[in-house]
Parts: C-alpha cells; sequence; structure tokens
C-alpha cells in the first residue's frame, strides 16, 4: 500500500496551485457573506426583533427550512444568527467542495490528465490521497477564516468557543461532501454523473434532517444527516464539539471506501457501469441548439422546480408577516429604504408608529403590507435566480474547453448558431424562473393569508418580471467575456458576489447608492415604493442586447483553443 501513494505531497503543491484563485474566490466571498452579514445585522436587530423573529421561527415551515430555533433557548444574536445563516452557509460549503472534488479526480480524468499523472513515478491513489489532502487545507482555511472573523465582529456573547465553533462546523461539512463527492467520482464514469449524484445526495441529506428538526420522536433522522448534524453544534446556544468530531469521522470513512474503490476499477471507467447510448442521435442532437437544450434539459428542469419551491417557502411567512415587520428592524431598513428610516429617526417614532408609516406608504400605493414584504423578498431571489442563468451560458464555454465545441464547429455550424443556442436557453430560463418563482409566491401567499385579496396575482408577476431586464444585462456580460476574454469568464462569479452584497447590504446602508448603481439591479424599480419606468428597463434590455453582440462579434473571431 506504501507504494500507493508515491509522491502525493508533489502532486498536493501542484493541485494547490491549481485551485490558488478559484478556491480563494469562494474562500473569500464565503467569508466576507458570513462574517460581513453577521456585523451588518448585529448592528439593526435588536432584544425587539430578536423577539419577532423567534415567533416566526417557530413556525414548522421554517423549521424545516433552516432547523431547528436552538436560539428559544438562548436569546442572543449569536444563537438567532445561527439559526438564520448555518444550514444555508453548510449548503455552500457542501456545494464547493463538490466542484472541487469532481474537478480534480474525475474530470481531470476525463481529459486524460490524470493518465498524464499515472504515467509519473506517482502512485495509484497519489491522484485522490492529493485531492484529499488539498480538500483539508482548503476547509481547515475556510474554517480559520469565518471562526476569527466571527470572533473579531461578534458582541460579549459570540466567544472564541463558539465562533471557532461555527468555522469547524462549516469545514467539517466541506469534508464529509467532499468525501462524499470522492465516492461519485469513482463510482460514476463520468463528470457530470459524479456531480449530479453528489448534488443529489446533498438535496437527499437537507430533506431527511427536515422532519427530524420539525418532530422530536424523528430526530434520529436528523443525527443521520451531516446538516442536521452540524446544526445539533448549537454554536452560541450550547457549543457542542461532539457532532463534529462525529462529521469528520464519516468523511474519513467514507474516504476509505473510496480509495478501495479507486483500486478496485480501470481508468476512465466506474463502478456504475455507463448506460450505453442510442445508436443515433435524438432530433435535438441535429442542430447547434436543439444539442445545447439536450445537454441542459435536466439542469433546466431542477431549477425550474426548485425556485418554485423556493418561492413557495417563502410564503409560508405571509401568515405573520404584519407582526414580524412590525418589530424587525432589518426589514424595515429593507422596506422603508434610507429615507423612510432616517425620517423614523428624526422623528423619534415608536413601533408601532413606524408601522402606520409602513401601511400609509403601502396604501397611498395602493398596495398591502404582505404585498411590500413580497417586493423585498423578490428583489432577494431575482438575484439569486442568476445563478442558473451563468451556468446555462458558461457551459457554453465549459464544452470549448473540453474540446467538445470543437467537434461541432468541425460540421457546417456556423459560430454565431453555437453560440446562440446557449444564449437563447439563458434568456428564456430569466423568463421562466421569474414565472415560477411569482407562481411558488402566490400560490402559497395567498393560502396562508387571512385576506388573500391582499396579494393579487398581477402583482406577485410584476415584482418578479421587472428583474428580468437587469438578469439579461447579466448573461450579456458572460457572453462577452466567453467572447472577448475567454480565461476570464470567471470574473462574472465576481461581478455577482458583488452585485448580492451591494444590493442586499446597500439597502441596509452599508454601501453608497452609487455603488448599487454599478450593477444592473440597482436601476430596477423597488415596487410598489417606485413605479415601473418602462424607459430605464428598455435602457437595460438594449444594454444586454449590446454585450450580447459584441459577445458574439469576438467570438465569431477568436480561435476557439483558448484554453
Amino acid at each position: 500500500m506504501r507504494g500507493n501513494f508515491d509522491n502525493s505531497l508533489k502532486l498536493t503543491r501542484f493541485m494547490l496551485r491549481r485551485e490558488l484563485i478559484v478556491s480563494s474566490l469562494w474562500i473569500v466571498s464565503l467569508a466576507l457573506v458570513v462574517v460581513g452579514l453577521g456585523a451588518a445585522m448585529q448592528d439593526v436587530i435588536d432584544a425587539e426583533g430578536r423577539k419577532a423573529l423567534l415567533g416566526m421561527l417557530e413556525n414548522p415551515a421554517l423549521v424545516s427550512m433552516m432547523g431547528p430555533a436552538y436560539v428559544l433557548a438562548n436569546d442572543t444574536f449569536g444563537a438567532l444568527y445561527t439559526t438564520l445563516m448555518m444550514l444555508f452557509t453548510a449548503l455552500t460549503v457542501g456545494i464547493m467542495n463538490i466542484f472541487l472534488v469532481v474537478r480534480l479526480t474525475r474530470a481531470d480524468e476525463e481529459k486524460g490528465r490524470y493518465e498524464v499523472v499515472r504515467s509519473l513515478p506517482a502512485g495509484r491513489l497519489a491522484n485522490l490521497n492529493s485531492t484529499m489532502i488539498t480538500a483539508v487545507i482548503v476547509n481547515v482555511i475556510l474554517s480559520l477564516i469565518v471562526g476569527l472573523g466571527m470572533f473579531a465582529v461578534g458582541d460579549e456573547y459570540m466567544g472564541f468557543n463558539g465562533s471557532m465553533l461555527w468555522g469547524a462546523s462549516l469545514g467539517a461539512t466541506g469534508l464529509v461532501f467532499a468525501a462524499i463527492a470522492a465516492l461519485f467520482s469513482q463510482l460514476s464514469s463520468n463528470s457530470r454523473g459524479a456531480k449530479g449524484y453528489s448534488f443529489a445526495a446533498l438535496g437527499f441529506f437537507y430533506l431527511l434532517r427536515a422532519p427530524g428538526d420539525m418532530n422530536a420522536d424523528m430526530e434520529i433522522l436528523s443525527l443521520i444527516s451531516p446538516l442536521g448534524l452540524v446544526l445539533r453544534t448549537q454554536s452560541y446556544a450550547g457549543d457542542y464539539w461532539w457532532p463534529i468530531w462525529v462529521i469528520v469521522g464519516s468523511a474519513a470513512v467514507i474516504f476509505a471506501i473510496a480509495y478501495r474503490l479507486n483500486i478496485s476499477r480501470d481508468i476512465d471507467q466506474g463502478i456504475i457501469p455507463a448506460r450505453p447510448g442510442r445508436a443515433e442521435g435524438s432530433a435535438l442532437t441535429r442542430s447547434p441548439s436543439g444539442l445545447a437544450f439536450k445537454l441542459l434539459k435536466t439542469s433546466l428542469i431542477v431549477w425550474i422546480l426548485f425556485m418554485f419551491m423556493l418561492g413557495a417557502a417563502y410564503g409560508t411567512v405571509l401568515g405573520e408577516v404584519d407582526e414580524f415587520i412590525a418589530t424587525n428592524d432589518v426589514w424595515q431598513q429593507l422596506m422603508l429604504g434610507p429615507s423612510g428610516v432616517q425620517f423614523a429617526l428624526e422623528a423619534n417614532l415608536s413601533q408601532e408608529q413606524i408601522v402606520d408609516l409602513l401601511r400609509a406608504a403601502v396604501a397611498e400605493a395602493g398596495y398591502t403590507l404582505p404585498g411590500l414584504f413580497m417586493s423585498a423578498v423578490t428583489n432577494i431571489m431575482g438575484i439569486f435566480a442568476i445563478v442558473p442563468l451563468l451556468l446555462f451560458i458558461l457551459k457554453a464555454r465549459a464544452e470549448e474547453k473540453d474540446t467538445r465545441a470543437e467537434l461541432v464547429l468541425a460540421t457546417p455550424v456556423s459560430r454565431y448558431k453555437y453560440l446562440a443556442g446557449y444564449a437563447v436557453i439563458a434568456f428564456a430560463s430569466a423568463i421562466m424562473i421569474q414565472l415560477v418563482m411569482a407562481l411558488g409566491l402566490y400560490a402559497v401567499g395567498v393560502s396562508v393569508l387571512p385576506n388573500p385579496e391582499d396579494l393579487p396575482l398581477s402583482y406577485m408577476l410584476e415584482s418578479n418580471l421587472v428583474y428580468i431586464p437587469a438578469q439579461w444585462v447579466m448573461v450579456g456580460a458572460a457572453i462577452l467575456l466567453i467572447g472577448l476574454l475567454p480565461k476570464a469568464t470567471g470574473a462574472i462569479w465576481g461581478y455577482f458576489t458583488f452585485t448580492f452584497l451591494v444590493m442586499f447590504l446597500g439597502r441596509m446602508e452599508l454601501f453608497p447608492e452609487w455603488m448599487q448603481n454599478l450593477t444592473p439591479f440597482g436601476l430596477v424599480p423597488q415596487l410598489p415604493v417606485e413605479e415601473i419606468n418602462f424607459l430605464t428597463l428598455t435602457v437595460l434590455t438594449v444594454i444586454a442586447a449590446g454585450l450580447t453582440a459584441a459577445g458574439f462579434v469576438f467570438y465569431r473571431r477568436r480561435d476557439t483553443n483558448t484554453f
């Protein structure tokens, strides 16, 4: 067995150099969001705000989404922040590690890099072992940065032990899903299958813990799920370390199984045999646009279903929205805006007077308080909906990097038609995703509201569809990068992170207004406080068209073998 690990450390140094930019961006982005949002919310959520949130967090629907509200037993901001953010942050870390491991194992094997490594004096398990070491290093760095950052910005109740436990919880979750991705990289015969199985496992464990979190009699389900276990650390509300050791131990066992399977299988093969394809291609493969749709069909269906469920999940909170907004400083700042908050402060208004101000504002605009709340929700969801759109258009670049695009372009297919297949799907998906989110919000929202007429369907459609031109600008920017700077297409994710932070935190006066206008979402009217400005939306659409046209021109002129 000793020879199977030869030169693992040398290969690890090579992998760390490869991952320097991508993993660093992941770590920095996660740290900025977790630590920055914690610092921002700490300044605006007081004891009354926590009290309002506590009532909301007892809602079974929210428990199924975010986990048990351990803050009920420890009324501090740290415990509240853990309840609100831990599970979703852990999910994001799991995604990061799945991409990391599959990229360094099965994807490299598909591209022939693994055979090059094996031709050198490297052990058979050196590649997988180096990937595991790289994942450990990345997650340890993430844990330290987040833990120290939370301690630096936290209040007197957010001690060093709880802060480091917060970071360790993310690192442990990352390791277990890195191990799961390593396992499926041995079971599957291609990177798409490895990622598909890994993301299915992530979703399965997320859903598995939901009944255990809602019902104490079924808590065993939460203890089986790594995502349920990580919530049992109860950072700032108990600080239990034992779930970390269970998760890390489980990751070690799964990694060991992956090692054993790696020895047993042949190169370029998986333990699960690949399903034989059709003797002839389907009708979709006879055109570049049809091929693009075939490649993205499954992802498109999954994202549409996910966004519908996300909208439905947000709709569940509408039943108690009046009381929630009345005592929650964060949502008051998000909904009143800087000028409204400043007026309330200068006038020294009470909570009841602020609620009256909100109701007067929405009454003057012809809407309701639930409608105004949903407007703030659709703003956040509209930005999040950019993720699948960018994934769809960047698939064109991924196919090019894998040299499959060259095979298509070697046939009588123009580059315009090839890139247009992915562009059309991305632009059309923006409309479909916004529609399904609006329907999800409306379908559940009207069922929990005492007065369903407070949330008209027409308003929900307007509030969601108004973000489409801004989303198109983001897609157009990605197309421009594909055509002009193909090696820098990852920069679009940095711009997306900037957009999210500026728009979400900017409405709480943490960023100046001019920074919001650096993103297309800063120009979108905030209904119902602002009226729809069709000229602005038209300008955004024209900008998106211009970016797209420029991207097509540059793509037509450049060499496709630009890696």
